[in-house]
């Protein structure tokens, strides 16, 4: 029998995917290749979860399940002072897969793009409601302007 790795106990607060749903988690334990977790989910022994902190990302499947504890097996290692800082500084670019709305990136600068687009699309809208009464303002106006000349001319062709 292979000797287990050496474990170093913490208390991590984390977010899981599992399946297409996220759940938050508290990591409890952590060794080169496994995590000892609990959550409010249920998992089952041999489905893959991905467990995010900050920008570290792994992968791992579930090892053994009782109750709301797991213990996870990553294939890759797992950097425990990344994981237990919440950042990496080798961090790989996560291309292709979604990023978790909690870890898209808030800049000061980003956030005044945002809010300006917002701002343009509500004065559009407010100038195109503004401009549609005036149209049916206009119309109604013109429209009785001409009733009364109208209604005399179909009199007399009558």
């Amino acid at each position: 029998m292979k000797p287990r790795e050496d474990r170093q106990k913490v208390m991590v607060k984390a977010r899981m995917r599992s399946g297409a749903s996220w759940h938050d988690v508290c990591i409890l334990n952590a060794s080169l290749h496994g995590l000892g977790i609990q959550s409010a989910e249920r998992l089952q022994r041999g489905t893959y979860v991905e467990i995010c902190r900050g920008t570290q990302s792994i992968v791992a499947r579930v090892a053994w399940a009782k109750g709301h504890r797991a213990g996870l097996r990553s294939q890759d290692p797992i950097f425990l002072r990344a994981l237990l800082n919440g950042h990496s500084p080798t961090a790989p670019e996560r291309a292709g897969r979604p990023i978790e709305r909690r870890r898209a990136l808030r800049t000061p600068e980003a956030r005044h793009d945002q809010n300006r687009l917002v701002a343009r699309a509500m004065e559009f809208a407010g100038i195109a409601v503004i401009a549609g009464a005036l149209a049916l303002g206009a119309f109604g106006a013109v429209e009785q302007a001409l009733a009364a000349p109208l209604s005399k001319i179909s009199k007399a062709l009558d």
